[in-house]
């Protein structure tokens, strides 16, 4: 995503979702059979549920590669960048609320906040109606504000490629917490 649509931070690490199960012993006997001429030191395998984490360490860093089940369907049509197939920005910003909704990260507020800068049709109502239908569940409002507060309190900030007034996305986010709540409250 940030590559492909944004170009705003440095991706750390390698997603791959598919709406069909990974197998990890595959994958796993793929980088070994990568792992010289990709000058891949060692893999380490976690599981955690639908996520398939390997961790490539080479040499003094090391990169998180993750294959994740994911069949929930998408909202609008996938697009092609290569061999690869990336969802589109309304489906990225839909996934975003629903990752902050569960598990917030300051990478996930900046993504949203450019998302909704570069693409101005996009608002945060919208986007919980199609994530409560995408998700197949209820996105509380007074939850989702309390998760948004947090935009404030996180500092795991990603390496930045463009410069994002960090104040201008906390107060955002503030602000639409301020207003989910009010909105419950009426």
């Amino acid at each position: 995503m940030a590559e492909f649509y944004l170009q705003h931070r440095l991706s750390e690490d390698l997603d791959f979702f598919s709406e069909k199960e990974f197998d990890p012993i595959f994958i796993s006997s793929t980088f070994r059979k990568i792992q010289d001429k990709a000058d891949i030191k060692k893999v380490n395998f976690e599981q955690s549920f639908n996520r398939n984490l390997f961790f490539l360490e080479l040499g003094d860093e090391t990169i998180k590669t993750e294959f994740t089940y994911f069949p929930f369907g998408r909202i609008e049509s996938k697009n092609k960048f290569g061999n690869l197939y990336i969802d589109s920005l309304m489906d990225i910003a839909v996934n975003k609320i629903f990752t902050i909704y569960q598990k917030p990260r300051s990478r996930d507020f900046i993504d949203l906040y450019c998302i909704l800068e570069k693409e101005k049709s996009l608002n945060i109502d919208d986007l919980i109606k199609k994530a409560q239908v995408k998700f197949d569940t209820y996105i509380d409002p007074i939850q989702l504000s309390s998760q948004f507060v947090k935009a404030e309190m996180l500092k795991d900030y990603p390496n930045m490629i463009k410069k994002i007034n960090k104040k201008e996305w906390q107060r955002f986010f503030m602000r639409e917490a301020k207003r989910l709540a009010e909105s419950k409250i009426e």
